[in-house]
């Protein structure tokens, strides 16, 4: 017989599939948005330009103000530009910064978004949301900043770079990893996330060999999707990420990447169970090690240091973490937080 959980589901619209951009504007309908403003970053106007394109009269305009690590200024200039063309709804077309500044424009604003994933960031299912960084940073948690719908078609992947790709899906690994540990766990939540592994494993070495292996793209949305839905409360791994790339500008999927096999190392004696899933998931009998293999096979860089961080900068990172309160199945000293963050620093296996 089960244990007794409890399980929270949002209450969100998921279209996924090959092609499923051509209902964007049938999703739009279906939420009553009449004037839509489109959201991107620089790189992504074309994409923009064909989704208005679909939306006909019902786009009022493009806004490329979308930027990496969400800074203040471009959620500024969002919110300035929703209220100038008197949108009553918006389509955000990106990964994790672009649909992190839309869920807090739309927690600020009232106007609901739909979001066009890009990528296997998994931000769009997250209530979650900040913008700024350190003392200018503002951050709050509210079902206003979900997207009313979340469009996952692979065909709009394709053309992401392998690296990007590896990295992205690394970053949600990281999300299907601490859910099978985290406090808030239930039935569901580890079928599911243990699933999302087996996907984004099993996805990245196809992906290597071929790019544009549509197949391959799609069980890596999923998977992706997955990981993101079902997460539970942050753990160590997320900490760690986080705050080193809000407080050293160190790239943010790549950062996860780097981190989690760490973590996962020092989380070993402590859930069992969890490591086992892990373990079955990716074929594998050590999970901090073949979380680390993968990195090495994808190309991605398995330290810090190869991310822009300096030894000078390490114990900062470790008093910001130790600041830190946030559930994990091995509460972590000051002395365990170091170890992990000079391991992470270095690159090397992890070792604990």
């Amino acid at each position: 017989m089960l244990d007794p959980f409890v399980y929270t589901s949002d209450r969100l619209r998921v279209l996924f599939g090959s092609g499923a951009i051509a209902r964007v504007a049938a999703e739009a309908e279906h939420h009553k948005m009449t004037r839509v403003m489109l959201l991107c970053s620089g790189n992504r106007g074309g994409l923009a330009r064909g989704i208005a394109a679909r939306l006909g009269a019902r786009a009022v305009g493009v806004c490329d103000a979308a930027r990496a690590g969400m800074p203040s200024a471009a959620f500024d200039a969002i919110v300035g530009e929703l209220k100038r063309v008197s949108a009553d709804g918006f389509v955000c077309i990106g990964g994790g910064s672009p649909i992190g500044l839309a869920k807090a424009a739309a927690a600020a604003t009232g106007i609901p978004f739909i979001a066009v994933v890009t990528t296997y960031s998994g931000s769009e299912m997250s209530s979650r949301w900040y913008v700024g960084t350190g003392a200018d940073e503002r951050s709050g948690a509210s079902p206003a900043a979900l997207p009313a719908s979340a469009v996952y078609d692979p065909d709009l992947t394709l053309d992401l770079p392998f690296a990007t790709s590896a990295a992205s899906c690394m970053n949600a690994m990281a999300h299907a990893v601490e859910s099978l540990y985290g406090p808030d766990g239930n039935p569901v939540v580890l079928t599911l996330a243990e699933e999302a592994v087996r996907l984004l494993g099993a996805a990245l070495p196809r992906l290597k060999s071929d790019p544009r292996d549509l197949a391959a793209r799609g069980d890596a949305l999923y998977g992706a999707w997955l990981a993101a839905t079902f997460r539970t409360a942050v753990g160590l791994s997320h900490t760690v990420a986080q705050r080193v790339r809000q407080n050293f500008a160190t790239d943010h999927a790549r950062t996860h990447a780097v981190v989690l096999p760490y973590a996962v190392a020092f989380n070993r004696p402590a859930a069992p169970a969890a490591m086992g899933r892990i373990a079955r998931a990716l074929g594998a009998s050590d999970p901090a090690r073949a979380l680390y293999d993968i990195n090495v096979a994808c190309g991605l860089a398995t330290g810090l240091k190869d991310l822009g961080m300096r030894e000078a900068d390490i114990s900062r990172a470790v008093e910001i973490v130790a600041r830190r309160t946030f559930p994990n199945p091995r509460v972590p000293t000051r002395e365990d937080i170091e170890s992990l963050v000079r391991q992470a620093f270095a690159g090397l296996p992890p070792r604990f």
